[in-house]
């Protein structure tokens, strides 16, 4: 497992993003066109794991930033692919740290350390029940890698971090007066 550099895997914007399309890049192998082009505008990061390269790519909106994952085997065929993010959120692609033999930790929405945990031979998955909440798929019922991770709840405009937590959680002095009572 290794992280690839820009002259091993690139990518070229083909398309911007549209009213009714998203932006489009076209893969670069050793700086040479593929003719493969995937949805995303911006290449974050690409890893080599057993044959197989994983390429990470972000759409450039802002305030609606999605997270695209995408597996591809030794000849650039799509073997897997998911998506993070959801209406009205955004993240931004940082931390992401190697853990080998087989795992990729990331940051990208939620406060949530998210992990892609690649898979040597596919596994069965339910759709729309098999991910985390904040990630989609096409509908298939095998995957290639996992998504792991358990986002929060995004913070209320103008609240701060110790409102938020105090809105979600029951305060001693609550639980408190209730014991009182009874």
């Amino acid at each position: 497992m290794r992280l690839l550099s820009n002259s091993e895997f690139a990518a070229r914007l083909v398309s911007h993003n549209t009213d009714t399309a998203l932006a489009s890049s076209e893969l670069l192998v050793d700086g040479k066109p593929t003719g493969v082009v995937v949805d995303g505008a911006i290449l974050e990061a690409a890893v080599d794991w057993q044959d197989c390269r994983i390429a990470f790519f972000t759409d450039d909106i802002p305030f609606e930033d999605m997270l695209r994952i995408y597996m591809f085997d030794a000849n650039l065929a799509l073997l897997d692919a998911a998506v993070l993010g959801g209406m009205y959120s955004t993240g931004a692609f940082t931390d992401l740290h190697l853990q080998p033999p087989n795992t990729l930790a990331f940051r990208f929405f939620a406060g949530t350390v998210w992990r892609a945990v690649l898979l040597a031979e596919r596994e069965f998955a339910l759709p729309f029940l098999s991910d985390p909440r904040g990630v989609s798929r096409t509908f298939k019922f095998f995957r290639h890698f996992r998504i792991e991770g358990e986002p929060l709840p995004e913070s209320l405009p103008g609240a701060s971090d110790s409102a938020e937590t105090a809105r979600r959680q029951p305060t001693a002095s609550a639980s408190h007066r209730a014991s009182r009572k009874s």
